[in-house]
């Protein structure tokens, strides 16, 4: 389980591209596509491999107007459900396979 001090990576196996403020990525295990409205493409945007979670948190602050209880919030359900689905993984830990 990641904290808020988890780096985060994305699966290089998952194209992706943002298109109008949008991120699309096409999840080829599920084969299906996945699009991420313009918060959830900023998140995507900055798991960077080199970003915690908490600055993920801060920088979500920082680019909308949210108050840090609701962003940390949003980000960590965000998160779970691309770790969940294998489009990001925890850094330190076996990346997924397609």
């Amino acid at each position: 389980m990641f904290t808020l001090d988890t780096q985060l990576a994305k699966n290089e196996k998952i194209p992706w591209r943002i298109i109008e403020e949008e991120a699309i990525l096409i999840d080829r295990e599920e084969d299906e596509v996945v699009r991420l409205n313009p918060v959830g493409a900023e998140i995507w945007n900055a798991i960077n491999g080199t970003r915690t979670v908490n600055e993920i948190v801060d920088h979500i602050c920082g680019t909308f107007d949210v108050n840090q209880r609701k962003a940390k919030r949003d980000v960590h359900r965000f998160i779970t459900q691309l770790l969940r689905h294998e489009l990001i993984y925890e850094l330190g830990e076996e990346r997924p396979s397609l």
